[in-house]
């Protein structure tokens, strides 16, 4: 059973790389990152705010805590908001899609 636990671990992890491998031409090409990241962020607050019941239950809830968590949720949406609009995102996406131009060039003077 000592055992199981970090196979499972390096299984989860092995999964969310393939998972990203493939939806990176999607992301790169879309618009649709934001949304994606807003999904995140949404999950990640979900998990914050599950934590806070969590600590008073416990009886290790203080204000500092309360107010680091919302520190916390509110920065993961700022984010999401502002990492789509940066000049490096947009910079990988020009390059992404001019490697799609030039693969696409690249077959068709295969194919004559």
């Amino acid at each position: 059973m000592d055992i199981f636990l970090p196979i499972l671990g390096l299984l989860m992890i092995m999964a969310i790389v393939v998972g990203a491998t493939i939806k990176i031409n999607t992301l790169l090409i879309s618009k649709s990152l934001t949304k994606i990241l807003l999904i995140i962020a949404s999950i990640l607050a979900m998990f914050m705010i599950i934590l806070l019941p969590i600590h008073y239950f416990v009886g290790t809830l203080t204000w500092g805590v309360f107010f680091s968590m919302l520190l916390v949720i509110a920065i993961f949406f700022l984010l999401a908001h502002f990492v789509p609009k940066l000049p490096l995102v947009s910079f990988l996406r020009e390059i992404h899609l001019s490697n799609l131009e030039d693969i696409k060039q690249q077959e068709l003077e295969e194919v004559k």
